[in-house]
């Protein structure tokens, strides 16, 4: 599988997850950080015109327990690895059952954006963030609290979905580790924080013009150093 961007530390990978998984190397992971698409239309259509035309069938919020098979249990997980996984209220009812019978330890963050998002009567304001790990994965600091609150500057954004560096760089840093795996790489925020810590990272995206972004994000921040 020929890279589509990389460096000593970093590797960027053009193409459909699914397809480029298989060619990781054994055991080269110890941490996965995904920000996968939180539903499709139809599991998350509750009212109105989304309803008439998707129906809301919840039935298919089965998809995203899939997607994290694919990822979850792989052979290019360590042993000893740890979790990030993105989601939005739906996705965390979906998601949760799946990585609470396969890690001894699943808690959930709440990202408080300080802003007010899309919504009917009760405005958006947070996401959900899934984090496991298996028992013997690197010790973590009990200063850490499950509430994050940071601004999303939205100005600054090359990725509809694209999370702020501050907060990829404030989860990453929380503890050890040597490789993260980005399956959802979207615009590279996720290796950006990587190299900024020094650590090694893999992304991948689906979308060409999100990996020319993510590489051109990572050669300024070359020079910015």
């Amino acid at each position: 599988m020929q890279p589509y961007y990389q460096t000593e530390n970093i590797t960027i990978y053009h193409g459909d997850n699914r397809e480029v998984l298989p060619y990781l190397s054994p055991r080269s992971i110890d941490l996965v950080l995904a920000d996968a698409p939180y539903a499709a239309a139809a599991a998350t259509a509750t009212s109105g015109f989304a309803r008439e035309k998707w129906g809301g069938n919840w039935g298919d919020m089965s998809l995203l327990p899939l997607m994290a098979s694919q990822i979850i249990g792989q052979p290019f997980l360590m042993s000893d690895h740890q979790v990030y996984w993105f989601c939005d209220q739906f996705s965390f009812a979906a998601l949760i059952p799946f990585f609470f019978v396969r890690y001894p330890l699943v808690q959930s963050i709440v990202w408080d954006k300080d802003m007010l998002g899309i919504g009917g009567c009760y405005r958006k304001q947070t996401e959900f963030i899934i984090y496991s790990r298996t028992s013997g994965a690197p010790p973590m600091g009990k200063s850490e609290r499950d509430l994050i609150r940071l601004r999303p500057m939205y100005a600054e954004k090359e990725h509809p979905s694209a999370k702020p560096v501050e907060l990829i760089l404030g989860l990453a840093d929380d503890t050890e580790w040597q490789c993260v795996l980005d399956p959802y790489m979207g615009s590279g925020t996720t290796l950006v924080a990587a190299k900024q810590l020094g650590r090694k990272a893999i992304g991948i995206e689906i979308e060409e013009r999100y990996c020319e972004i993510a590489a051109k994000r990572l050669q300024q921040e070359v020079m910015a150093l």
